[in-house]
């Protein structure tokens, strides 16, 4: 094993360049096999956190792109119903005139809103980020996502920590 130090090569380093790099070479033999199985675990647990770190920025960045899909499903809907229902005003202001004090062309209108909005809710279904009543199950599903997750992290740390005392034993039988 090679391990490197740095000493600094004059009295105040300002930089890198002030700093002479000095190489020690360590035998694997002359290390004892404590210090050899410390250096495993501590390694291994470096590991674990880095991997932990980067599931859940995984985690976070697939939440947000499917909060962002379903978000972007709503407003093509909402798109889409807005150009019917300006399709459907035209109709209407073709067919029974423009006069706004008409009451036919006001429950005309009236009709076509209600059935806008049921058909939009029909065709879409509103994120539960989105709906209020809905929070404390979003919050529910997203404790629930963030266990299992948890849980399965804690898989591989086991089977991680069991090739580790397997590579230890091997190490202790060989070290006898």
């Amino acid at each position: 094993m090679i391990m490197s130090h740095l000493t600094p090569a004059v009295l105040q380093p300002q930089s890198a360049a002030d700093y002479m790099r000095t190489n020690l070479e360590v035998l694997a033999k002359d290390i004892h096999p404590m210090d050899q199985i410390e250096l495993h675990k501590q390694t291994g647990e470096m590991v674990y956190a880095s991997l932990a770190d980067m599931t859940l920025v995984n985690y976070r960045l697939e939440n947000s792109l499917n909060n962002t899909a379903a978000q972007l499903k709503l407003e093509r809907a909402s798109s889409q119903a807005k150009d019917n229902r300006i399709k459907a005003l035209e109709e209407i202001i073709i067919e029974l005139g423009h006069d706004p004090k008409d009451i036919k062309v006001v429950q005309a209108l009236l009709k076509l809103r209600d059935a806008d909005m049921a058909a939009l809710r029909k065709m879409i279904k509103i994120p539960a980020t989105l709906h209020p009543q809905t929070e404390e199950v979003a919050q529910l599903r997203h404790d629930q996502d963030a266990s299992v997750m948890l849980v399965s992290l804690y898989k591989q740390l086991i089977q991680t920590q069991e090739k580790l005392g397997e590579s230890e034993a091997a190490l202790q039988a060989a070290l006898q």
